[in-house]
């Protein structure tokens, strides 16, 4: 009897373990799933703006092999060590590549040149570089990969414009208009003509313009395009998109994140000048331009404010 009884108690704890175990078990896997989720959404935000990186100060070291074959010695991304927290951010990402200091200029550049991390990159960025398209071509060509068109309309929220901000754009202040702008400059080519940002920021389309620039170095000209983000009404759609989408352009970033404390203060311009309220208007011109920029006494306007 005692020996039933030990039985029916011994079989009853086992089912109560493998219950709790079977519950454990289903709660991990959905867990699981939802880190799966998680990093997919990581994966598309550093990739797209991984590729805006590479479309603005990337390139694709491509040289000729034997026989008029091409080889792709290295993917580099070259830097001024003011914005060295982008390239860091990059290798602790993908876990490969490196970080070299260039000799006796303020530079570093991240370089990635082994077989098999280049062909992974080019995979995962394949679809989505839009500007140097003529060498990610050819890298396609060099490791047989079926080379992937980029759609040049900019989906909402892409984080694709932050990389090319990181890197070719500017934040800067219009003291005229009494405004913060983000402005984006490239060559006009068969690609950047392409690039179209309208949707990008959700009810703010940048101005288009294109002009011609000289090249006094080689006393050439050529033609421009230069895609502005310069209205008084769009400023807090430019911070929302940057606020979900951050620059790590440090610099940058520090000068987007004051747009809202801006647009509570920007009325203060019109007040005398020896008012209080233009002191604060003043005061924040002031800590604004100067942040991490050693040139910032030869800003115009700060004459107008100090």
């Amino acid at each position: 009897m005692l020996k039933n009884l030990f039985l029916i108690y011994y079989l009853f704890e086992f089912n109560k373990i493998n219950n709790k175990s079977a519950e454990n078990y289903e709660g991990f896997s959905e867990t699981t799933h939802e880190l799966s989720n998680l990093n997919k959404e990581d994966d598309y935000n550093f990739y797209n703006w991984l590729a805006g990186v590479i479309d603005g100060d990337g390139n694709f070291d491509i040289i000729k092999g034997s026989h008029h074959s091409f080889v792709l010695k290295a993917i580099r991304i070259k830097l001024h060590n003011r914005d060295i927290y982008i390239l860091t951010r990059i290798l602790d990402y993908l876990g490969f590549g490196r970080i070299k200091s260039i000799n006796n200029k303020p530079y570093s550049m991240y370089i990635v040149s082994r077989k098999e991390h280049m062909k992974y990159l080019i995979n995962r960025l394949n679809g989505l570089i839009r500007i140097k398209v003529p060498g990610f071509e050819k890298a396609c060509i060099i490791y047989n990969i079926d080379y992937k068109e980029p759609n040049y309309n900019i989906k909402s929220f892409d984080p694709y414009l932050s990389g090319l901000i990181d890197t070719d754009g500017s934040i800067v202040f219009n003291y005229n208009g009494n405004r913060i702008e983000c402005n984006l400059e490239f060559k006009y080519n068969d690609y950047t003509k392409k690039l179209n940002f309208d949707n990008t920021i959700p009810f703010y389309k940048p101005n288009i313009m294109c002009r011609i620039q000289n090249n006094e170095k080689i006393s050439k000209k050529y033609t421009s395009i230069r895609f502005s983000y310069q209205t008084v009404n769009g400023m807090i759609y430019l911070y929302k998109y940057f606020m979900k989408n951050r620059l790590y352009s440090d610099f940058k970033y520090f000068r987007i994140k004051k747009i809202e404390e801006f647009l509570s203060i920007r009325k203060y311009k019109s007040e005398p000048r020896d008012s209080k309220e233009f002191k604060i208007y003043s005061d924040f011109l002031l800590n604004w331009i100067q942040y991490k920029n050693p040139s910032w006494s030869k800003i115009p306007f700060v004459k107008k404010i100090r």
